[in-house]
């Protein structure tokens, strides 16, 4: 096998089939509802109850966006490996061409000479998308549950001090 054989699909596949392996539960996806949400201006304004089930919503999407943010960057990380390969095999003529220049310019020149990379391209940029808009919903969804969390701890020790 060569290195222009790997395919990051096939890879991608092993990988789920193995982990499915583990019997390890994945979070399920949150139910429908609106595509946005509202944080309370004042949580103290919320009863203990509201309170919780608000904290279980974001943990909830929290762990089903950590699970999503996990899968596209592993199968960037084939995706990026297959093309790197791909690449790789293609460059030495475009290295002799072009001389001294970067990396970069080399990959771009492979690229735009040979059309069949371009999906995989194509790929790599929509996973590094995903990723960029997923990352920030983590931590979204993690300083908001800490919100919460804080809040509900804060009731938890004025009702004792009461």
């Amino acid at each position: 096998m060569q290195l222009s054989d790997v395919n990051a699909d096939e890879i991608n596949t092993w990988a789920g089939e193995r982990i499915a392996k583990q019997n390890l539960p994945l979070p399920a996806k949150p139910r429908p509802g609106d595509p946005e949400y509202l944080f309370p201006d004042d949580p103290s304004d919320l009863s203990t109850m509201q309170l919780g089930q608000l904290m279980l919503r974001f943990a909830g999407f929290l762990g089903y966006a950590v699970h999503l943010l996990g899968l596209a960057e592993s199968e960037l990380t084939l995706v990026e490996s297959e093309l790197a390969g791909k690449v790789a095999g293609l460059a030495g003529p475009v290295r002799a061409a072009l001389g001294r220049v970067k990396a970069t310019e080399v990959e771009n020149t492979v690229l735009s000479n040979n059309p069949q990379l371009v999906p995989l391209h194509k790929r790599r940029l929509e996973l590094t998308a995903v990723i960029t808009r997923l990352e920030p919903m983590t931590k979204i969804y993690e300083k908001m549950y800490q919100a919460l969390s804080r809040d509900l701890a804060r009731r938890e020790v004025e009702s004792r001090v009461q």
